[in-house]
């Protein structure tokens, strides 16, 4: 039944974070040192283990029943095959995050490809929260408006014979409260409901065992990529005493490692050391399992990596970043990307390549999205009181040491730039606090400039910090000199005129050299993708994944893409006329399809 239009009218349909909001600023930054503090000395994962001291994994090879608050495995029933939904970075915006539930939390859903295919999947029964389930930070709040909320609508008055499963790992923004809130959402010794899903974990990570000899393993990495002892022990246990040699793995992680390791590995990074190797190397490696799906979220778009040369080139390995489900877009257009390689393997002596398949947007969207960050001004308006307040507070700082009483403004153009520059120059010998305070912005636009490269990191620091100094010396001057003309010798006047001046136009035109800057970073040297996109707040390009495993073994993934979110929605009449249980249901926007044909992943050989 329906519920009652003072239940619709009453849910917050909250707008994407604005993370260059100066108040966002300072609240994020607090929670990032904070969690980074918490999480070096407390880590939940082993207050977690100590709780819950069983090392159990989850059998889907069965069907479930519910006992004394618990769903148990009905071993009378055996499950030939299932169905499975992953979802990561999500809980943003309604629109961006409520759209991914809609269609997710559909009993049945018919994908197309460019018209040519049509493939009618059924909706998870076991729903993977792949990390980053709420933004910009958890707190009980923030998860039921961001995520709980719009899940509970979209699945509606469904009323299944059997309700679906989840499980979730965090990310790092599920880490920036030392993992309280998702333990209290996902973690329990009853299992709990999440919208119409059951929660079963007791830890922030699991291991499924599913149909046709397959598991799927959701390891969490905290905040470092580092896999604290009770978790690798669980892992080793699960694998020693309840896998069997040829089972195959699908791998859960919270942060695509080897794109990181592609990208940085150059610079001396050592993510070849992350949780992802050493689950695969050290413990799985062992008994002969194969990890066949490599899946993670963290970056917002979907990117296709697939084994070349595979000895069995009907189940090649599939590293698939899918993190499309409601936070803001990431770029597809990262250079060095399109082909990459690991160690693997006991030994680790083994080498295998990746080839790169497909990307959702496809990197000439994703190059040409770019654009929009020469409207930074206009997208974040707020931005520009940091701008200000830096004009602001250089320009008094000159300003203080001048005679502006005893100023004549010379004639000519060139001798204004000149007495400008002396009188700027002298300030910095007058008043040393001038030049510790350029030294201090200069370092922290240097600090502030993402790459690991250190010529990059000083070169671009500076001309974007000379950049904004530039303006600051004209805008400084004509703010003086205007204020001169207007309130003449109206001392007071003048100089709280020529600062009022200064921190408008430095709102106006420091939010403009910062888009500006984020635009050449991204666009022609492929840096500050976080920046850069999550100042767009782009809504669209929204994706996740549906699996199905047959009773063969054989593995289909179907990766889905919202092309266009909806922006207007309305409250359902009925479920017969609007053909779904979900609350809400859209009126604009595009319909799920397939981002590409179904990869499939056909049932083990045996070579010899």
């Amino acid at each position: 039944m329906l519920k009652d239009n003072k239940y619709l009218k009453s849910i917050k349909r909250l707008p994407m974070v604005n993370w260059f909001d100066i108040g966002q600023l300072a609240r994020t930054g607090f929670k990032v040192l904070f969690s980074t503090i918490i999480g070096q000395q407390s880590d939940k994962r082993i207050i977690q283990a100590l709780a819950s001291s069983k090392k159990e994994f989850f059998d889907y090879t069965h069907f479930h029943k519910f006992e004394n608050g618990k769903s148990i495995s009905d071993y009378r029933e055996s499950r030939d095959e299932i169905w499975l939904d992953y979802i990561s970075d999500t809980g943003d915006g309604w629109n961006s995050t409520y759209g991914v539930a809609y269609y997710a939390s559909q009993v049945k859903l018919e994908l197309k490809y460019n018209d040519k295919i049509s493939e009618l999947t059924k909706r998870g029964e076991v729903l993977i929260f792949g990390g980053d389930e709420v933004y910009p930070a958890p707190s009980k709040k923030n998860y039921q408006e961001r995520l709980i909320l719009p899940y509970e609508t979209a699945f509606g008055d469904d009323n299944p014979e059997r309700s679906p499963h989840v499980f979730a790992i965090p990310g790092n923004h599920d880490w920036y409260d030392g993992l309280a809130a998702f333990t209290r959402l996902f973690c329990s010794d009853l299992d709990r409901t999440f919208a119409g899903w059951i929660t079963r974990q007791r830890r922030s990570y699991f291991a499924l065992k599913l149909p046709g000899n397959w598991w799927l393993l959701g390891s969490d990495g905290q905040l470092q990529s580092d896999i604290d002892t009770p978790q690798i022990e669980y892992f080793r246990t699960v694998a020693e005493k309840h896998m069997k040699e040829g089972d195959r793995v699908i791998l859960c992680i919270s942060q695509p490692n080897w794109i990181y390791a592609a990208k940085y590995i150059k610079f001396g990074e050592l993510y070849d050391e992350s949780d992802l190797l050493y689950l695969q190397n050290e413990i799985l490696s062992k008994k002969n399992i194969d990890v066949k799906v490599f899946l993670a979220g963290d970056l917002h778009h979907y990117r296709r990596h697939e084994e070349t040369n595979a000895k069995d080139k009907e189940a090649k390995v599939q590293k698939i970043t899918a993190g499309g489900g409601g936070a803001f877009l990431h770029p597809t257009h990262a250079k060095d990307l399109n082909n990459i390689s690991e160690e693997y393997g006991f030994d680790k002596k083994s080498k295998r390549n990746f080839s790169l398949k497909v990307c959702y947007p496809d990197m000439k969207t994703s190059k040409i999205l770019c654009f929009k960050d020469l409207l930074f001004l206009f997208l974040n308006p707020g931005f520009g009181i940091v701008t200000g307040i830096i004009y602001l507070l250089t320009g008094w700082m000159v300003i203080s040491t001048m005679d502006i009483k005893n100023y004549k403004t010379p004639t000519g153009i060139t001798e204004l730039i000149t007495e400008a520059l002396k009188i700027t120059f002298y300030a910095f010998l007058d008043n040393p606090f001038v030049a510790i305070w350029i030294a201090l912005v200069l370092i922290a636009f240097i600090v502030f400039t993402d790459t690991h490269s250190k010529i990059y990191k000083y070169a671009g620091g500076f001309l974007h910090c000379w950049a904004h100094f530039s303006a600051l010396f004209y805008i400084g001057w004509g703010s003086v000199i205007f204020s001169l003309y207007i309130f003449k010798d109206h001392m007071t006047l003048v100089i709280i005129a020529s600062l009022i001046l200064i921190f408008i136009s430095g709102w106006i035109v420091g939010s403009t050299i910062m888009g500006i800057y984020l635009f050449i970073s991204q666009y022609f040297f492929g840096r500050h993708d976080e920046e850069a996109f999550s100042a767009l707040k782009i809504q669209d390009y929204k994706n996740f994944l549906r699996m199905h495993i047959k009773k063969d073994g054989t593995l289909s993934i179907y990766p889905i893409k919202i092309a266009k979110i909806p922006r207007k929605w309305r409250d359902r009449k009925d479920s017969e006329r609007d053909l779904t249980n979900s609350f809400v249901v859209p009126e604009d926007g595009t319909k799920a399809e397939l981002i590409e044909e179904p990869i499939v992943l056909k049932a083990k050989k045996i070579f010899t």
